[in-house]
């Protein structure tokens, strides 16, 4: 089953019934995925005290976001990352029931429990204070558990950054950035137009600086891809991380620039950056188990991937399908990215006397 309309009773049963049978279901579309497609589904049982609703999710209905999950390996690393990783952290996500996928394709399925009541993040409208230092919690966990973990690298699913990769990724940049200010000049700041042309003159360079050492980020940690626990509500995990589509080696920096450039106006921002990265690398380092790093090393690598969420607005704007939330997201990240990248100075990345 790796489409909503070939959901039947008889599957349901099979994969979530214990001595109960479903009877009947309805499904409706939840969510604002790019290249994912989720669906909550309302099940009636032939007997009481059994799951209420589920959520599975497919790949993208979209044709062009299908062919983009499919070349960029999104939908095997989110399958192999619930049967491989999930049960090995201690970051909130959701409980999967079932899983199927059929490796080189769009086929798959993740039949997970439902969050409500929780509620998503929303990518525009930004997020507060209090939001924003869960959310860095939830990362440090995540970035802990794999610090410098060689063993990664045996898990050929996780995307990482080897000479054909980047030689590839260069290419997809000179190709689309373009295309991207194109599309997009009427809204794009005159900084964001700079920083698209400033990072294809300087792509090789930024890409061929790997820092060490590297961990498994989630390498699209934004507020659409976290469930919020309803204000006021008591609840084990306030914080649900979902979307675990994009995992990645790279250094925890990643996910902290990309979430904080992403999650703010640039005026926000700059009001909260240093006490938000401040909390994250407490919450990293106060541990047993720490890793050995400096706020000042750390710091650096934060103003190196300020460079992330710009990337991921640039890039993936152009390789899935269009829709009107899609193209004003993209641009409040793009537009937000590259005011933090003119904020830390982060075009020194780019210039190959500073590597």
């Amino acid at each position: 089953m790796f489409h909503p309309d070939e959901i039947n009773a008889e599957w349901l049963t099979h994969i979530l019934g214990d001595e109960a049978n479903v009877i009947d279901f309805e499904i409706q579309a939840i969510g604002t995925g790019q290249v994912g497609a989720n669906f909550r589904c309302h099940l009636t049982w032939d007997r009481d005290d059994r799951l209420p609703t589920v959520v599975i999710k497919f790949a993208a209905l979209d044709a062009q976001s299908r062919a983009t999950g499919v070349l960029m390996g999104t939908y095997q690393r989110e399958a192999e990352f619930y049967r491989q990783i999930a049960q090995r952290i201690d970051v909130a996500v959701p409980h999967v029931h079932y899983i199927d996928f059929v490796p080189g394709s769009a086929d798959v399925v993740i039949v997970m429990e439902d969050l409500d009541p929780r509620v998503q993040g929303d990518q525009i409208n930004g997020c507060n204070h209090s939001e924003a230092r869960m959310a860095l919690s939830e990362a440090a966990l995540l970035h802990g558990a794999f610090w410098d973990d060689e063993s990664l690298f045996e898990l050929d699913w996780v995307s990482r950054r080897d000479p054909e990769g980047i030689a590839h990724t260069v290419e997809m940049i000179e190709a689309l950035q373009p295309a991207f200010v194109n599309r997009y000049q009427s809204v794009l700041s005159e900084e964001s137009i700079e920083a698209g042309d400033c990072f294809l003159r300087g792509a090789s360079v930024w890409f061929s600086d790997i820092p060490r050492p590297s961990t498994l980020v989630h390498g699209d940690y934004r507020l659409d891809n976290l469930m919020f626990a309803p204000t006021g509500t008591l609840s084990s995990r306030p914080l649900v991380v979902v979307d675990w589509q994009t995992v990645t080696h790279s250094h925890a920096a990643h996910d902290v620039a990309y979430f904080l450039g992403s999650s703010f106006t640039p005026e926000d921002r700059r009001s909260h950056e240093e006490q938000l990265v401040g909390h994250y690398y407490d919450e990293l380092t106060n541990r047993d188990d720490a890793p050995s790093i400096t706020l000042d090393e750390f710091w650096l690598n934060y103003r190196r991937f300020s460079w992330s969420g710009f990337l991921m607005a640039m890039l993936a704007s152009m390789i899935v399908g269009r829709t009107d939330r899609g193209d004003d997201m993209f641009v409040a990240m793009a537009n937000r990215h590259a005011a933090q990248i003119t904020d830390l100075g982060a075009t020194e990345f780019l210039n190959t006397s500073t590597q």
